[in-house]
């Protein structure tokens, strides 16, 4: 039972991490290194 759990649990953790790596591409893509510092320094502070 714990196991089923437990891979749902890191496949969920994985697919968010290709989508977050997959966006900061994106947004990399788009609009040069300097916006995706921006962003994180406005979320971050």
């Amino acid at each position: 039972m714990t196991a089923g759990w437990r891979t749902a649990v890191l496949s969920g953790a994985a697919a968010l991490l290709v989508a977050a790596i997959a966006v900061s591409f994106l947004l990399w893509g788009l609009n040069g290194p300097a916006y995706l510092i921006d962003l994180i320094a406005a979320y971050c502070f």
